[in-house]
């Protein structure tokens, strides 16, 4: 068999000045566009021209003071900044001017820059990515800092287009008309006092479930993969770093058949109970439910692992456990900044992927000292989990009647577009099941 081996001239690497020339021409002419389609989208380093980069760079400094942008104060911004010289004179921008074929055309252009751009920098991330390679003596560590090297370029296009007021109500209407039809926006919990509050688990959202340890956080974030995958056969992912996938389809197991989980690791079953496993492991074998199991995952890893599955199977809701298990992309000593970084990755990972990212989390020992319900403040190792998630449930115990009578509060502490809430649930910890009691009379 032969191989054929010719060799493909080296391809310069995408770019379009002429596109460039002709968005910096109609800014120009039109100051308001940089705001509608540059403005957060597109920075200078964007750009393949080093008298382009200069000529937006005046641009950007105009804009971060408020001032107007036109042929004049871009000229006396870029003689203030003694660049004028360097792209050849007022002239030059005359000629941006004058070689604009249509301003109308301005959005066109922007997205031609700005998708040129996004190819440069994975062409760069690439070659980075080969000298990581080609210097790295631990093949894990570089397969990591390869990752977050690929995961800086998706970052950079997870921001959104800015829309019209007008735009955005057509788009709530259309929202609006699909609830009235029934169809469900989130993804559903199985529990209907929570699925009432929050319309389910919505894309791109990052939802928090945190509490003490025993008060079942990971049972909880099941109870929603199960609802999820067995009775709405959506896809789920499940990043477990606490557990092994043998312990998570235990306890999956455990609450689909609702026979108690130490009688099955002891094995004493009658008929009806292994009749009931084997009818359980059926419907879940059926289900789109796939674990991963690691005591050391990153961030990276998580958005490569979610990617991957979403492109093969597609991807309805991500599950992690638990969040402060998760590994920095770096060594680092200060584990708050660590964390901050984390959540808000996860954050990004929730946009780009469009999907729901449920996160177990931990909460500080002040709660037990100070004897009260948690507060946002208790989430632990970092303030910006609170900010970077739309959704945070606490669970917790009012009393020992609670205690008593296995009541297990869920507290809709923070809901970014919604009402907050406490809600009272069952938790049959032998099945890892919650069942909803209802809203709490002092919340309702």
């Amino acid at each position: 068999m032969t191989i054929d081996v010719r060799q493909t001239a080296p391809q310069p690497p995408p770019e379009k000045p002429e596109a460039e020339a002709s968005l910096l021409g109609s800014i120009l002419f039109d100051g308001s566009l940089y705001g509608q389609l540059v403005d957060g989208s597109i920075a200078a380093s964007d750009l393949s021209r080093d008298t382009h980069r200069l000529v937006l760079g005046a641009m950007e400094r105009l804009a971060a003071r408020g001032e107007a942008i036109d042929h004049r104060t871009v000229t006396a911004e870029l003689e203030a900044a003694d660049e004028l010289a360097s792209i050849g004179g007022a002239q030059f921008l005359v000629g941006l001017m004058g070689n604009v074929p249509s301003v109308t055309h301005a959005e066109t252009y922007a997205k031609i820059v700005e998708r040129t751009a996004v190819l440069r920098r994975l062409i760069r991330a690439a070659n980075d990515i080969t000298h990581i390679a080609l210097t790295r003596d631990e093949a894990q560590a570089a397969v990591q800092e390869a990752q977050t090297t690929l995961f800086s370029v998706s970052e950079s296009m997870l921001h959104r287009d800015i829309v019209s007021l007008g735009t955005a109500l057509t788009r709530y209407a259309e929202q609006i008309a699909s609830r009235a039809e029934g169809q469900r926006i989130g993804t559903q919990t199985g529990l209907a006092t929570l699925d009432q509050k929050t319309g389910g688990l919505q894309a791109s959202d990052l939802i928090l479930v945190a509490g003490r340890p025993g008060l079942g956080k990971t049972s909880l974030a099941l109870n929603f993969v199960e609802h999820a995958a067995v009775r709405l056969g959506k896809t789920c992912a499940v990043f477990s770093m606490e557990m092994s996938e043998l312990q998570v389809a235990q306890r999956l197991i455990s609450m689909t058949a609702e026979i108690d989980g130490n009688r099955m690791r002891r094995g004493r079953l009658s008929m009806e109970e292994l009749q009931a496993i084997s009818q359980a492991s059926s419907k879940l074998q059926q289900a789109h439910i796939f674990i991963e199991e690691s005591s050391r995952l990153n961030v990276t890893d998580i958005l490569a692992k979610s990617r991957r599955l979403q492109a093969e199977r597609g991807l309805d809701l991500i599950v992690i456990d638990y969040l402060q298990l998760i590994e920095g992309a770096e060594e680092s000593e200060n584990r708050v900044r660590e964390v901050a970084q984390i959540s808000g990755s996860l954050k990004m990972i929730a946009r780009e992927l469009q999907v729901p990212v449920v996160a177990v989390s931990q909460l500080s020992r002040q709660i037990e000292t100070r004897g009260t319900e948690p507060m946002l403040s208790d989430l632990r190792d970092s303030g910006s989990l609170e900010s970077d998630a739309d959704l945070v449930m606490f669970l917790w115990q009012k009393d020992q009647n609670d205690r008593r009578d296995r009541i297990v509060r869920l507290k809709l502490a923070k809901h970014r577009n919604g009402p907050t809430a406490e809600i009272e649930l069952h938790f049959e910890p032998e099945l890892t099941r919650f069942r909803d009691l209802g809203e709490t009379p002092e919340a309702a």
